[in-house]
C-alpha cells in the first residue's frame, strides 16, 4: 500500500464547509464551495489567481454545464450561473418534505443528466436524478446522501451513505438509469467515508470525514494508498489541472470545539496532492 502525506494546504480558505471540487478544463480553473457560508471558490492554476462568489444562501453542489456555465443546488432549488456575470438564474423551485433537509453532493453522468443527493433527519433524504426539470428519486431513505461516481466499463455506479459509513456499489443500466443488486462495497473502522471521485483506472479515491486522510480503493475493495492530511474533516476529491494528475480535497472545520480547532489550524482549507494516476474529466450537464 502506497502511503503519502500533505502537511500544507494549497489556499488558506478556512471554509465552514468546503465541499464539491469540480475542475473546469474550459477555465484551467478548480471551483469548490463553501457549503454553509453559500460561498463559490475559484482557483486558476497557472496564474494562481482565486476568486471568491457569495451567493449568500446555501449551496450544496456545484456541477458544469454545457452552456458555458454550471448548475447549482441551492437552498430553494436548482439554478444556473456564470462566474463571468456572477449572475444565478433559477430554473427549478424546490420544497423539500422537512426545513431541515437540503442538498448535498451531486454530480453529471455520462449522457448529461444531473444526480444530486440530500442529507437531514434520519430516512427522509433522497438521491435524485433531474429529467426534464424534474426530480426522480433513484435511491430513498437515506440520512446523508453523498459522494457518487460511475465505472462505465463495468456497468456499475457507487454511491456512498455517509450515516452507514458505508460505499454501496449498484450494477447500472445507463440509458434507463435503472439501478439493481445493491451491495456493500467499501466501509471504514475509523471516519466516515464523504465525498469520492474516479480515476482512470477505475480505483474509487474518497474523502474519509474525522478520518484525517484520504483513501484509494481498488474495484475490488482493496485499499491500495491511503493521503493522510492535517485536519480532522477532508469531504470530498477531485482530479484536475492539465494533465488530471493532481488531487484537490477540501475540508472542514464545522462542528469543532475550540480545543479541535486550536489544534487544526488549517481545518477548512483546500488541498492538492499530485499523483502518478490520472482521473476523469468532469461530465457537463445537457
Amino acid at each position: 500500500m502506497k502511503n503519502y502525506e500533505i502537511s500544507k494546504p494549497l489556499i488558506f480558505c478556512q471554509d465552514t464547509l468546503g465541499e464539491s471540487p469540480l475542475w473546469d478544463h474550459r477555465r484551467k480553473s478548480l471551483f469548490w464551495l463553501d457549503i454553509d457560508k453559500g460561498l463559490i471558490h475559484s482557483y486558476e492554476t497557472t496564474s494562481q489567481i482565486s476568486e471568491i462568489y457569495p451567493l449568500d444562501k446555501k449551496i450544496g453542489c456545484i456541477a458544469l454545464h454545457e452552456r458555458n456555465g454550471f448548475i447549482l443546488a441551492t437552498e430553494t432549488g436548482l439554478s444556473f450561473w456564470n462566474p463571468e456575470s456572477n449572475r444565478e438564474e433559477q430554473f427549478l423551485e424546490i420544497n423539500h418534505a422537512d426545513p431541515d433537509i437540503l442538498f448535498n453532493d451531486g454530480k453529471v453522468d455520462p449522457l448529461g443528466r444531473f444526480w444530486i443527493g440530500t442529507k437531514g433527519p434520519e430516512s427522509l433524504s433522497n438521491l435524485y436524478l433531474l429529467e426534464n426539470d424534474e426530480l426522480k428519486v433513484k435511491i430513498g431513505n437515506l440520512t446523508t446522501s453523498n459522494g457518487l461516481g460511475w465505472a462505465l466499463d463495468r456497468g456499475v455506479f457507487y454511491h456512498t451513505d455517509s450515516q452507514e459509513n458505508t460505499i454501496y456499489r449498484y450494477d447500472i443500466d445507463l440509458p434507463s438509469a435503472r439501478l439493481s443488486n445493491q451491495t456493500t462495497f467499501f466501509k471504514t473502522e475509523r471516519g466516515t467515508p464523504d465525498g469520492l471521485t474516479l480515476d482512470k483506472d477505475g480505483n474509487i479515491w474518497t474523502a474519509i470525514w474525522d478520518g484525517w486522510q484520504v483513501l484509494q480503493v481498488s474495484p475490488d475493495g482493496e485499499v491500495l494508498a491511503e493521503i493522510s492530511v492535517p485536519v480532522q474533516r477532508p469531504t470530498s476529491v477531485t482530479f484536475g489541472g492539465e494533465d488530471l494528475r493532481k488531487l484537490f480535497i477540501t475540508s472542514a472545520s464545522v462542528g469543532m470545539t475550540p480545543e479541535e480547532r486550536a489544534e487544526q489550524p488549517y481545518a477548512g482549507d483546500l488541498f492538492m496532492i499530485e499523483l502518478s494516476v490520472g482521473g476523469l474529466p468532469a461530465n457537463l450537464a445537457a
